[in-house]
């Protein structure tokens, strides 16, 4: 007589094989999911920033960006009376640290930033550090 199939120890044995791809594919994923938490994070602040330029060319308003660090968010601003015009989130297990960067960050007529300085910004996985450069147009992120 023929008997088609596996044993009990041939499945446990692929069994335990397949839990274990799993058990050591999850903290892989987690990072992978990090490390693109901070790629469009800082994506998205740099176009924030091109945007202000650019609105800082076209208007005669007031535009800058503030960080609100009790709510883990940063807010683009025009004119006067306030009005929002972007809000962002931060993670909220990142940290931000302003250091010398008292002022809001904004452009003048000609596109160059207001005040030089820099941010650091700690994640999960790594530090980087925002600098404006004094003059320039742009703000370029190391990471640490």
């Amino acid at each position: 007589m023929r008997k088609n199939g596996f044993t009990l120890l041939e499945v446990l044995f692929s069994l335990s094989i397949w839990g274990l791809f799993i058990l050591l594919s999850v903290p892989v994923m987690f990072s992978v999911i990090d490390k693109q938490e901070e790629k469009q994070f800082f994506e998205t602040f740099e176009f924030d920033l091109l945007y202000m330029q650019n609105m800082s060319y076209t208007t005669t308003d007031y535009i800058r960006l503030t960080f609100k660090l009790n709510s883990n968010t940063y807010e683009i601003r025009k004119g006067n009376n306030d009005e929002l015009l972007v809000k962002r989130s931060i993670p909220d297990d990142w940290i931000v640290q302003k250091r010398k960067m008292t002022k809001p960050i904004s452009f003048n007529a000609n596109g160059t930033i207001k005040q030089s300085g820099s941010l650091y910004i700690q994640t999960k996985l790594s530090e980087y550090r925002i600098v404006f450069p004094l003059g320039k147009g742009r703000c370029y992120i190391e990471k640490q």
